[in-house]
């Protein structure tokens, strides 16, 4: 009987209606209400929970030291930023992960909408990218459109559609493909490129024949050649880059690879420790295009050196650990494949930034997870992430005050 009230004080149920007073009459509980009443004690009581939220505080701080540097009037924007994403986080965690799926169609289509209406927003950097704010403030479609791709997915797979058939997988793919397309021509081609590998995630998850896919898969690489002559002048270059073996020429540094060359040598200007919080004379004089967004890895190496930038790698490892640890636990195939894909999703993009920050892999354009400036990604993010811990908070095996039960 004692533990089963200690229960109910420390990790009280997400379901239902109590009133502020906590008697269970009266009104019902504001959101803010039902935040503080039933969130934030399951999310105390959560080792899950405790872990992502940890590693998303260091990466939002380390991504406020480096921004500091990129550009006056950043820090303060970037802090904003990551106040109404921590907000995000909170509030939609109150609605059921079920109830949130129920509205997956009407949101992707809004976030395809929003990729149509964008097309006819000004050009910004030569890209229909973004939607401009009062403010200085700007609403970029392709990231929420990531988070609405995942939702719609999940809610395909809640319906019981066999995915061990092949036909059900045409549904999927033909999903995919209406973001694909309107981003491709903004032109985006990074955020483009991970909307196939979450699915893929999210298939297996779901239970897909491996065999399936794997035919897809080459279906696609072998048209893919076909697509080179229509990607822009810029981007066949950097792709060539990859495949170019001798020294590259001095107009090539002073063009396509300019913000390669330059990434590289902030990263190795910080050695294993790095030359401190000021960073390098090249940052700090704006020679590294795109410091503060895509570029931001660079920054953080420079200023912490290979440790730095690893411990950087290993708080992704531990959060992608912690989000397959949720879906493992989670008894919900809807719930087990959302996590699949919103978690695959944040990793491939870390995964792919790293890589094109350090010459892995051609430049391609794309945002590091909680530490790129910039609103959109920001708050993205922490949906991603609040989804995330919804799921994990309605198992009882990953709260701490069930698990000697």
């Amino acid at each position: 009987m004692k533990r089963e009230k200690r229960e109910s004080i420390i990790a009280p149920p997400l379901a239902g209606t109590v009133s502020a007073d906590g008697s269970g009459n009266g009104p019902p509980p504001t959101l803010l209400q039902k935040v503080y009443t039933q969130v934030v004690p399951r999310l105390v009581a959560s080792r899950v929970a405790w872990l992502m939220l940890l590693t998303i505080l260091i990466l939002c701080s380390a991504s406020l030291v480096a921004v500091h540097i990129c550009g006056r009037g950043l820090l303060w924007r970037q802090e904003i930023h990551i106040l109404v994403g921590l907000a995000v986080l909170l509030l939609a965690m109150v609605p059921k992960p079920r109830q949130i799926v129920t509205w997956a169609p009407a949101i992707f289509a809004f976030t395809v909408l929003l990729l149509v209406a964008v097309r006819f927003a000004p050009a910004i950097k030569g890209s229909h990218r973004w939607f401009i704010l009062p403010g200085g403030f700007d609403i970029q479609p392709s990231e929420l459109a990531k988070i609405g791709f995942v939702l719609v997915i999940s809610w395909y797979v809640r319906h019981g559609r066999d995915m061990q058939k092949i036909n059900s997988l045409l549904v999927p793919f033909m999903l995919m493909a209406i973001p694909v397309g309107l981003i491709v021509i903004e032109p985006d081609l990074g955020t483009a490129l991970m909307f196939p590998v979450v699915l893929y995630a999210m298939l297996i998850s779901a239970g897909a024949r491996l065999r399936h896919l794997v035919a897809i898969a080459l279906i696609a690489l072998a048209v893919a050649p076909g697509c080179y002559p229509f990607l822009h002048h810029y981007q066949q270059q950097r792709i060539l880059s990859m495949f170019t073996f001798h020294k590259p020429t001095a107009h090539q540094l002073n063009g396509n690879l300019y913000q390669k060359q330059q990434s590289e040598i902030a990263e190795g200007s910080g050695g294993l420790t790095g030359q401190g919080l000021r960073g390098t004379t090249a940052i700090r004089h704006g020679l590294l295009p795109e410091a503060s967004n895509d570029f931001i890895f660079a920054v953080v190496a420079s200023q912490f050196g290979l440790a730095g930038g690893l411990i950087i790698i290993v708080l992704y490892t531990l959060f992608f650990a912690a989000c397959l640890e949720i879906a493992d636990n989670s008894n919900d195939a809807m719930g087990r494949v959302m996590v699949v894909g919103l978690s695959t999703m944040i990793i491939t993009q870390a995964t792919i930034n790293i890589g094109m920050t350090t010459g892995i892999i051609p430049v391609v354009g794309i945002t590091l997870p909680f530490m790129s400036y910039g609103g959109s990604a920001m708050v993205a993010d922490m949906l991603a992430t609040s989804l995330i811990l919804n799921v994990a908070l309605r198992d009882r095996r990953l709260i701490l005050s069930s698990r000697s039960e």
